[in-house]
């Protein structure tokens, strides 16, 4: 691994910091933020694990990102909680930055949270 991949891969863990740390706030406005982070963490992962397989990804929608990589013959392992839930985990990039009345539950962003960490680490 490169020093510009460990890197971004440390971006990444830092997106997933920011939803451990905040997925459970009583403030729903904090929650959005995590959920957002956790749509970054997600698309982070796709283009750090695209790019170490020498596929060059650009954009924010989940599933076209997964598909790219598929149609490139890039297997990135993507869990399916994830592949299943790409659609609502893109939304989360704006929708939870710039609509308050966005409802993410926090069970969903858990979820998404423990597959992306282990997936990561894969």
């Amino acid at each position: 691994m490169t020093k510009e991949q460990k890197q971004y891969k440390l971006l990444i863990k830092a997106d997933l910091k920011l939803v451990f740390d905040n997925y459970l706030n009583d403030n729903k406005a904090i929650r959005l933020q995590a959920a957002y982070h956790m749509q970054q963490a997600v698309e982070k992962t796709i283009k750090f694990k695209a790019g170490m397989a020498g596929l060059n990804l650009w954009g924010h929608d989940i599933d076209v990102l997964i598909r790219k990589c598929d149609d490139n013959g890039v297997d990135i392992n993507v869990p399916k909680l994830i592949r299943d839930k790409a659609d609502a985990i893109t939304h989360w990039e704006a929708d939870c930055r710039y609509y308050p009345v966005t409802v993410v539950r926090r069970d969903t962003i858990k979820k998404v949270y423990d597959e992306t960490v282990k997936w990561l680490e894969l």
